[in-house]
């Protein structure tokens, strides 16, 4: 995979973490804005390197068995993730999406506590984990991945608590969400191409 597609794959699976993080701050009533990012950065990182692994050796683990289909299987991971996230950016808003768009919240007293954080840490990387698993089953090396991963949504997640006020419109958020979901699925369609032997 070339760098250009590391980063590719690695902005686009940390909007999840970055929105998350804009949310909190949003709703912070801390004020503790260093910490936060601090906790923001260290929690979502860590998960966004830890959960690619899991999934790229527990894929190692079956690959004898998929081998004849590992790349069809590398882009119906990738594009069920990316398909997800472009569905998220352009669904219609649900009524309690304009509610908390009109100034309601529902956030804890202190989103940016370590045990506020496990839960968002672990749903916002569960991308990555179908990512590592597609990356196995494509034949690609994992580390640099997950490394770029872990550092880019750790940058992320700070970004959006120190930056949550000026850039967390719902609005930006979905089109992020959007433009991420079709850039992996775009790096899943080259996967296959490149294994059918079409590129």
């Amino acid at each position: 995979m070339s760098s250009a597609a590391v980063l590719i794959l690695a902005v686009s699976v940390s909007i999840d973490a970055f929105a998350v993080s804009v949310g909190g701050a949003l709703c912070d009533r801390t004020g503790r804005c260093r910490r936060n990012a601090v906790n923001a950065a260290a929690f979502f990182g860590t998960f966004q390197i830890v959960m690619p692994l899991i999934g790229y050796f527990a894929a190692t683990l079956l690959a004898g068995v998929v081998a004849a289909v590992d790349h069809w299987l590398a882009f119906l991971l990738l594009g069920v993730v990316g398909g997800k996230m472009i569905y998220e950016g352009i669904r219609p808003e649900s009524e309690e999406e304009r509610r908390k768009e009109g100034g309601e919240c529902s956030c804890p007293p202190d989103f940016f506590a370590p045990k506020a954080l496990f839960i968002p840490a672990v749903a916002t990387s569960l991308d990555a984990l179908a990512v590592g698993a597609s990356l196995a089953f494509a034949g690609t090396g994992i580390w640099l991945p997950a490394a770029a991963m872990g550092i880019v949504t750790a940058l992320a997640s700070a970004s959006g608590v120190l930056l949550g006020r000026k850039l967390g419109t719902l609005a930006g958020e979905r089109i992020m969400m959007a433009a991420g979901g079709t850039a992996i699925v775009l790096i899943g369609l080259k996967i296959l191409l490149e294994h059918t032997g079409i590129l």
